[in-house]
């Protein structure tokens, strides 16, 4: 969802410091070591994204309570909830709910339509004639459902993870900071967004 993944991916970043999962295509799954899944299967792995986000979201306030400045600790716990609370009313304005159930409906038909060609590419797994990998390539090929503004987002989202993972690895709370400090800043810039967005879908 084009609302979905411009808005979310500063919110993402901070709260599951991991790849965003949001838009991932319901076909194949994002990881190159495991095989297509069918669209049943699509909806329960959101289910376990939910739950992968919670850890991740635990993992990001650990680092928040043991390393940030307490003024910066206020910050960015007040803009996390702001971001949660925001996302929480746009999932309920109509606009986002239709796009949402349009963008499953769409999800369902590629997944029929292209049933004969992935079942094809399984077989090809399972008879060792492709790599787990060059499946994966071949869905990602079939369905074309990355957009630039993803990959960027996705690419600004690593990099932030990597530099804050890094300096937690390293203990240096200067960098830990610094690298706080740039999550409440899409943090905030998330909230501008989101706002917006939700007086636009009123």
């Amino acid at each position: 969802m084009k609302v979905k993944s411009s808005l979310i991916a500063p919110i993402v970043a901070v709260t599951l410091l991991a790849p965003a999962v949001g838009t991932a295509v319901a076909n194949h799954t994002t990881d190159s070591t495991k095989t297509p899944v069918s669209a049943k299967q699509v909806e329960q792995k959101e289910g376990h994204h939910e739950s992968e986000k919670g850890e991740k979201q635990k993992e990001l306030t650990n680092i928040i309570n043991q390393y940030a400045t307490p003024q910066l600790k206020d910050q960015l716990t007040k803009d996390l909830a702001a971001c949660e609370n925001l996302m929480k009313q746009l999932r309920q304005t109509p606009v986002f709910q239709k796009k949402e159930a349009q963008e499953k409906t769409q999800r369902q038909a590629n997944y029929q339509a292209h049933k004969q060609e992935i079942d094809a590419i399984k077989q090809k797994v399972k008879d060792g004639k492709l790599t787990k990998q060059q499946a994966h390539k071949q869905l990602e090929a079939l369905f074309e459902k990355k957009e630039r503004n993803q990959e960027n987002d996705k690419a600004q989202e690593k990099a932030s993870r990597q530099e804050l993972k890094a300096a937690v690895q390293k203990k240096d709370q200067a960098a830990i900071n610094t690298g706080l400090q740039k999550i409440d800043q899409e943090l905030q810039s998330s909230i501008q967004q989101l706002q917006q967005q939700i007086n636009a879908n009123k």
